[in-house]
């Protein structure tokens, strides 16, 4: 499982018993996910279920350049069906977003916004990286780290604008990637990949949040109790977008009250999803798309 071994090892699997010793030792705080772990734990909806009663995310992202990753996100968020999606988006590509979404609500970005009053759970992140970002976007961005008292995910470019610290507002979760975790911890990512595990401990207690740390075999866990290692996924997921997908997917998730009692189970899902949607694809053929992956997620 170290990274420098990686491309030297085949294919690994968890073999329950191969009848050579007894009952193989139990226990430790780094474990290997497995698909029974997801088995029943999705709740069915009641008849009298509503669109209010399943929460709402919002997604902070895209810019010009970059209204793709809004609108994987936004998509991705909507298979994990919330009750409600909307984009905040750049004013100067949100018809280029709206144009491309038929489920999600679109509006351009303004400060205190009202549709954030109403969201349950709130993205930010993903395609905000233009030069020409909207004015007060980032201090809207940092207001609601400190602030809101709903589950807030945090990706791609937003990543850089935290800074150490716990936060009064409600829970956090990190999804960076191996460079992304390194500016967040002032180490080069060479560092992060020689002890993830460690690296993932570390951020967890400095921004006082869950931490997915993506990856080959992307880790999940917070600063103490278990860090588990999702062995799904390939190197189909090595390109753009990906990210963006995986990121949306767990906040249409969290958004939910039922997914909120255990958000640690919630991100498990979602990464889980993640990958097991690429080895479908790639099973297939290796010509698929980021867009493919949205289709694959199910909740």
């Amino acid at each position: 499982m170290a990274s420098a071994a990686v491309d030297l090892v085949g294919r690994l699997e968890v073999v329950r018993d191969v009848g050579l010793v007894g009952e193989p030792p139990s226990g430790g705080s780094l474990l290997w996910a497995l698909a029974e772990d997801f088995l029943g734990r999705l709740r069915r909806r009641l008849p009298t279920t509503h669109k209010g009663s399943l929460g709402h995310t919002v997604v902070l992202a895209g810019s010009v350049g970059y209204t793709g990753a809004a609108v994987l996100a936004a998509r991705a968020a909507g298979r994990a069906r919330p009750g409600l999606v909307s984009v905040l988006t750049s004013p100067d590509a949100w018809q280029t977003v709206a144009s491309q979404l038929v489920t999600a609500m679109v509006h351009p970005f303004s400060m205190a916004h009202p549709i954030l009053d109403r969201a349950s759970a709130i993205l930010v992140g993903p395609g905000l990286a233009a030069m020409n970002l909207p004015p007060g976007i980032h201090s809207e961005v940092l207001r609601l780290w400190r602030e809101f008292p709903g589950v807030m995910v945090a990706d791609a470019s937003v990543l850089d604008w935290l800074s150490p610290g716990t936060v009064p507002g409600g829970p956090r979760i990190v999804t960076p990637h191996p460079g992304e975790a390194g500016r967040m911890l002032g180490r080069e990512t060479v560092e992060v990949q020689k002890n993830r595990v460690a690296a993932l401990r570390q951020l967890a207690e400095l921004f006082q949040t869950l931490v997915v740390l993506k990856g080959h075999q992307t880790l999940i866990g917070a600063s103490t109790g278990p860090v588990f290692v999702n062995p799904v996924g390939n190197p189909g997921l090595a390109q753009g977008g990906t990210g963006d997908v995986l990121a949306g997917f767990l906040a249409g998730l969290v958004a939910q009250p039922a997914m909120r009692e255990d958000l640690l189970w919630a991100a498990r899902f979602a990464t889980w999803q993640h990958g097991a949607g690429a080895d479908r694809l790639e099973a297939v053929g290796n010509g698929w798309t980021a867009e493919d992956l949205v289709s694959e997620l199910h909740a």
